[in-house]
Parts: structure tokens; sequence; C-alpha cells
């Protein structure tokens, strides 16, 4: 029989309104009280380090400790953000953030603004093996990282498995469904507030229809789609021979990437950069199969020169941009370039700081440069609105309120509105352009751009230093001669 652990990880951006823990056979219900954290107490659930898998499991191990899941709780981002959310709140947000970067560390009685170089070697390895393998069920709503753990039961695998030296194992449904990636990428402040949507995306996407699963295009040999796997044995010992199963990757790719020189190997640079620019080949793959310009078009009428550039989401399975959408940047890039190579007319051309020209530029903000009115950007705007309760009494049928003041803000957790503009799963979605007609022939160039960060949420988070690293990826262009209108 399995037990279930009397424990629930309730941790990351929000809290659910109750917190359902099981012991034995029965069932109790513990309303969450708002200190968003249950009390570190022995005995609990103990995992085991990363470390004790190596020996066996030599080829999953490396892939996890390359990873953005081994990279989770030694990001300087991470962590100097869930430390502002801590100051700022007072530490009313507990383990806000923490408790999905380092799960181990949580479950230890690490606070909520512990800093890489403060937690444990063995909090340190963020998302580990056993975070996914004892992991047996999720509360609800599916989110938050409200898992139940069974450290004592056997491993939870894809696949059937008979009795070994090192561990008992099991195949379970669990380990392999979008519900166990859905419980740390769908973030909320309960109720309301919905910070990360990757989980609910797919749960109304073509993907799910066809029976796809996020672990089908992660955990594939190409980053991005489904594809034929490999076959081989889970389990390399000495003298022992194991059954060829369908090999999954623990890479788990996707739009993030190290941003410290000694990830993965500490005690070796040349091998550490060695391979993140492998990691970053994998990530421009993913990327790249995630949206593509499906038409650039463009018309002269009389004085103005009107170009439609359309976007098209490749990804059946969630918007793109996905996960934390107030961060990632998808944005078009148009230039017209006349004959003698001057750019007569642009959208989407970075500031002096390396910042797209919208409310959030300091060259916008001084006044040195216009804002880009005809920006296409699909990152995620955060909106505070401020107002008293009975303002909100006038509101239409939209929810708008005529007199209440809206202003942009950096952090999602500093906002009550997420207004979301990304591509929805498919999609193909126009962007049209108004530019003055350039006289004499002219070329239109269009691409699209990524990045996962901007560089004005490093400089808010006092991360000037790890700017100059940021990286823009180019995933496709399309141009267009005045010659061929």
């Amino acid at each position: 029989m399995m037990r279930w652990l009397p424990f629930l990880v309730m941790v990351a951006c929000g809290r659910p309104s109750e917190i359902v823990t099981t012991g034995g056979s029965e069932v109790s219900t513990v309303v969450d009280t708002g200190d968003n954290v249950l009390p570190y107490q022995e005995p609990i659930v103990e995992m085991q380090s990363a470390s004790e898998c190596k020996d066996c499991h030599p080829r999953q191990y490396e892939e996890w400790r390359t990873s953005m899941h081994a990279y989770a709780a030694k990001s300087p981002v991470f962590d100097a953000m869930a430390l502002k959310a801590f100051r700022d709140s007072s530490g009313e947000v507990g383990t806000f953030c923490t408790g999905c970067h380092s799960i181990q560390g949580t479950l230890e009685g690490e606070p909520g603004d512990t800093q890489a170089d403060e937690r444990s070697e063995f909090s340190r390895e963020g998302i580990t093996c056993d975070v996914c393998h004892t992991a047996t069920e999720h509360a609800i709503p599916i989110g938050n990282t409200s898992l139940f753990f069974d450290t004592e039961g056997p491993k939870q695998g894809p696949f059937e498995t008979s009795a070994n030296d090192g561990h008992a194992g099991m195949q379970s449904d669990f380990v392999t469904s979008p519900e166990l990636c859905g419980s740390c990428h769908d973030v909320f402040n309960f109720p309301g507030l919905r910070i990360e949507e990757a989980y609910t995306e797919y749960l109304s996407s073509p993907a799910a229809e066809q029976g796809l699963r996020c672990q089908d295009c992660h955990m594939g040999p190409e980053p991005g789609v489904p594809a034929e796997r490999e076959w081989g044995p889970s389990a390399s010992v000495s003298g022992k021979t194991y059954p060829d199963r369908e090999m999954s990757s623990h890479l788990f790719v996707g739009p993030d990437y190290s941003l410290l020189d000694d990830f993965p190997y500490e005690d070796d640079l040349e091998a550490s950069a060695a391979w993140q620019a492998e990691y970053l080949t994998m990530v421009q793959t993913l990327l790249e199969n995630s949206v593509q310009i499906s038409g650039l078009s463009a018309q002269e009428s009389g004085d103005e020169l009107q170009i439609t550039v359309e976007l098209e989401n490749l990804t059946p399975g969630h918007n793109v941009p996905t996960g934390f959408t107030s961060e990632r940047q998808l944005w078009i890039e148009l230039q017209v370039i006349d004959s003698s190579g001057e750019v007569v007319a642009s959208s989407g051309l970075l500031d002096s700081y390396g910042d797209l020209p919208d409310s959030h530029s300091w060259d916008v903000q001084s006044g040195a440069l216009e804002e880009d009115e005809q920006l296409a950007n699909m990152q995620s705007k955060n909106l505070v609105r401020h107002g008293s309760h009975g303002d909100w009494a006038h509101a239409d049928y939209e929810g708008v309120v005529p007199d209440l003041e809206v202003k942009e803000t950096i952090f999602p957790f500093d906002a009550n509105t997420i207004v979301r503009r990304s591509l929805e799963p498919l999609e193909k979605r126009p962007y049209e352009y108004i530019f003055d007609r350039p006289t004499g022939d002219y070329e239109i160039q269009a691409r699209v751009r990524y990045r996962n960060l901007p560089p004005y949420v490093l400089r808010a988070l006092q991360l000037n230093d790890l700017v100059e690293r940021l990286l823009i990826f180019d995933l496709d262009e399309k141009t267009l001669s005045s010659e061929d209108l």
C-alpha cells in the first residue's frame, strides 16, 4: 500500500484557499490562514539528493544537472526577484517563489528570502530527481506546486519495473501527465491574479485534444516538437542487464539559460562555457519551432505605406510566449530601407540602453526618444489600478472604470491586473504598420525576435552587471522589395 505523506507543498506565487493533506486513511482539511507556508516539523518529507541517482542513471543525471531544473535555485535573477517580493511584503509572501525553485529548501525550513549562497547543498539542487519521481498526486486547483510526495514508497516512473538493488519502482500515470508539469507552470495569486498559465493554456489547446503532453515536446530529442526517440536501458549498472525502453531527455529545454559562468560545472569554467554554447543551440531550435512570420505584404496608398506582418504560433500546446510572460519579450523588428541603405522608417528597434522604446524605456521616460506607438511586442503588461472601492461601482460591462487611474508596473506581483498579448496555440495574427511613403526604391525587412528578460528588469533588480549577458534570438525573417508591390 502506498502511504500518503502528511505534507502538501503549497508554495510559489500564491496559495489555495484550502490545503488538503492526507495521512493513512484519514483526510483532513486545513484552512490557509495566509501565512503561505506550512511550519517545518519532524518527521517530514525526506527526499534523496540527485547524487544518489547518478551511479545507476548517469545519462539522466548528466542531462538533469545541466538543465534549468538544476539551475532553478542558483539563478541570480530568481534570487533577486524573490528577495524583492519578500522585502516589499515584509516577509508576508513566505515561500512565494522559493517553494517551487527550491522545494527541498522549503522542506528543510529555509525562509523565502534565502539566497543561493545561503542554501544547503541539497537545496541548491533546485528541481531535483525526487521532486518528480516521488510525486504521486496534486491538490486542486493545479498550480503553485501543491504536490503530494511519497518518498518512502517506490520511485514513480513511466514504465513497469521489476525489483532491483537500488530502489523499488512502479509505473505512474501521474509522472507522465501534464498535471505534474502544471504544478509549477501554473502560478496564481489565489484566486484572481494569474501570473503563469502554461498549463491552463494547454488544457484548451489542440495538443490536449490530440493527446499530446508537455513531455512529448520538452523531453524529446528535438526541443519543441514531438519526435521519435532513441531506445536504450533506463539504468546502467555493472553486471546488470535492463530492457531497452524509449528514452526521455531530462534537459527539459525551455527559453531560459544560465547567466552564471560556473554553471553547470562549478569547478570547470571552460566546460561550463562549452556546455552553455551547446545548450543555446537547443534553445534556438525550441524558439524557431515556436513561431514564424507567415506573411509579409505592403501597399502604397497616397502618401502612406501600409505594411502587414503576420505572425504564426507553431506550437499546438500553449501560447507563445508562455510562462512568466511579464518578462518574455517576443517582438517584430520592422525596417524600411531606401536605395542608399538608410533606414527611413522602423518599429521594434532598441533604445540606447538596449530596451524596446515602450513605457519602460529610460530614453522614452527622459524624452530622448519617442515611444514606439506601433511596436508589436507580445510581452504581458502588468497594471495597477488605483482608486477607491466605490469607483468600481461605475464599471461598465467589460469591467472598465472610466475615472480609475491605471499605471504600468514592472513586476507582476506588484500588479492587480495582467494583460496578456501572447499568441494562442496555432494562432495567426496580423500586425499592421503605417509609415510615410518613401521616395524611390526601398526594401522592407521584417524579423521576429525573442529574449527571456528585458534589460530594465535586471536594472530594477540591481543586476546591472548581467545586462550584457542577455541574448536576443532571431527566429524568422522576411524581406519585400518595392519593385514587388
